[in-house]
């Protein structure tokens, strides 16, 4: 009989980089971002675990190694910045620069000494929602905003335009808005066409 796989617990998953040096390779994640050595196996080494915290990498001797285009391993520290600024100040190669992602993190990446990239993040701390009240934004424009769980109320949105935004969990009560667009999209017709249908029914 097979087992569900809601009954067996998962444990411990690491990333595995490929070295054309492993000294070299554990040398450079040991210096430069403080990982320490907690197992190999090999005469001469060709694998090593390396540890920091909760971060785990194995590292295996592979000399003819090709490094991939895409990441091997993503990462979460709580200071970001600090991090970059550590990697940048020793030479590092940077391969995507630090922004505040639309996905949830400020990350980057960054590439070891055999080309191996490694996406770091920390979640952005949510803002406080923004609210609206009692304002006359009758043509306004937003591109590229978050509005997240913003809230309009008793707002003048006639006429304003939003490409590009986060509308997720926005609240709009007793507000104007004849003539918003979303991408193009008037919104009022698409309610109106909704409140129609809701009527038929």
């Amino acid at each position: 009989m097979t087992a569900s796989i809601s009954n067996i617990r998962f444990g411990r998953l690491a990333a595995s980089a490929f070295t054309r040096d492993i000294q070299a390779s554990f040398a450079f994640y040991r210096d430069v971002l403080g990982f320490e050595k907690t197992f190999q196996n090999g005469d001469p080494v060709g694998f090593m675990i390396l540890e920091k915290d909760a971060a785990e990498l194995h590292l295996s001797l592979v000399k003819d190694h090709k490094p991939s285009t895409t990441n091997i391993a993503h990462m979460i520290v709580d200071d970001v910045d600090a991090l970059h600024d550590r990697l940048v100040a020793a030479g590092v190669r940077i391969i995507k620069s630090l922004a505040d992602k639309d996905y949830g993190l400020r990350a980057f990446v960054f590439a070891d000494l055999d080309g191996n990239r490694i996406d770091v993040g920390q979640p952005l701390t949510p803002a406080e929602p923004m609210r609206f009240e009692n304002r006359d934004m009758a043509g306004a424009i937003f591109d590229d905003v978050n509005l997240a769980n913003a809230t309009f109320g008793n707002a003048n949105l006639s006429g304003a335009r939003l490409t590009n935004v986060n509308l997720s969990g926005v609240s709009i009560d007793d507000a104007r808005i004849d003539g918003l667009t979303i991408f193009g999209m008037d919104i009022q017709a698409l309610i109106r066409a909704e409140l129609a249908r809701r009527r038929e029914s």
